[in-house]
């Protein structure tokens, strides 16, 4: 199929099966003198017993793409709040709380102008969500656009260990061990790209069109970002080896989802291509466009194209409310 021209973006997903060597990015804590890393149980139907494998949680993986997407934003000269411009985890609840009374006029007193107002305001906010009670009682909340899963281990292939290390000082070295990770993992995120700039009180976009285009390309920009430098734990001297991504990204030009599937499966990307013609058979051709890669510089290629080729949605008809 053709990926020459311009096309609107609905929603996208990655699926991938990432290569990290020799990480520690995500410990639970301490026992004693030991780290201990994050774990997960993985159930596949072939087989009666649990896997338990290493893994790195979707809440470090968001932060660490928000971490990135707030760079983006300020470089780029995108619309930020106090809060966002500080990376507050409250956003523009940063500064509904510092002004209280006067952040909104009186005029802004219902939850569709209200919204409008933090979706012009921020960025930050509009991208990665938050939620704060105003006065009255109100609720005014934003979902995240950006959804990420956990990057786990694929059972098998994947390899934690403990090694002695020894903290020295003026007086005696301190013993303790840490647990290094190898392996390969699966990871998978969703871009609800419609909602960038979306009202859902109104049933319409709060920005225009090219300041939409210019979030969704600091987003995309973001997620890159995000799994060329993965920040978290003891990367001081346990910087991740990266040696391999391979996947799709999918994206849909109608109101139909990306297609998604775990990349613990072996045929992950056999059966999103089979998803991809069924759901273009049924919704028309293009409604999914494919872009495979098999490495990291591939992906980076991809999103370039993305950033390139990918424009806002836009509709007069509403979409289902958060």
């Amino acid at each position: 199929m053709s990926q020459t021209q311009q096309f609107p973006v609905y929603s996208i997903a990655v699926n991938g099966q990432l290569s990290w060597q020799l990480h520690a990015l995500n410990n639970e804590g301490n026992e004693g003198n030991q780290s201990l890393t994050r774990r997960y149980y993985i159930i596949d139907k072939n087989n009666p017993e649990p896997q338990y494998v290493n893994g790195v949680s979707g809440d470090m993986l968001k932060h660490i793409q928000a971490e990135h997407l707030h760079r983006i934003a300020i470089e780029g000269g995108l619309s930020l709040s106090e809060g966002g411009k500080r990376f507050s985890p409250d956003r523009v609840g940063y500064d509904i709380e510092a002004q209280k009374e006067t952040f909104f006029t009186n005029q802004e007193s219902d939850l569709t102008t209200r919204t409008d107002k933090v979706l012009k305001l921020c960025a930050m906010s509009d991208l990665e969500g938050f939620m704060v009670t105003v006065k009255g009682g109100q609720t005014l909340k934003r979902e995240s656009v950006i959804e990420f899963g956990t990057v786990v281990g694929v059972p098998t292939l994947v390899k934690t260990q403990s090694y002695f290390h020894a903290k020295y000082g003026e007086d005696n070295p301190t013993p303790y061990n840490v647990q290094i990770s190898s392996g390969l993992y699966a990871a998978v995120l969703n871009i609800e790209a419609f909602r960038i700039g979306y009202n859902p009180h109104s049933f319409g976009y709060a920005i225009e069109k090219a300041e939409c285009k210019k979030r969704l390309d600091a987003l995309l920009k973001s997620v890159l970002y995000t799994f060329l430098q993965p920040n978290g734990a003891k990367r001081n001297t346990h910087l991740p080896h990266p040696d391999g991504f391979t996947g799709v990204i999918t994206v849909s030009t109608k109101r139909c989802p990306a297609p998604m599937v775990s990349p613990l499966q072996p045929d992950f990307e056999r059966q999103i291509d089979s998803l991809a013609q069924t759901l273009n058979r049924l919704n028309g051709a293009e409604t999914i466009r494919l872009f495979p890669f098999d490495t990291l510089a591939e992906f980076a290629e991809q999103i370039a194209v993305l950033i390139d080729q990918a424009q806002p949605w836009e509709s007069n008809n509403a979409e289902a409310g958060e």
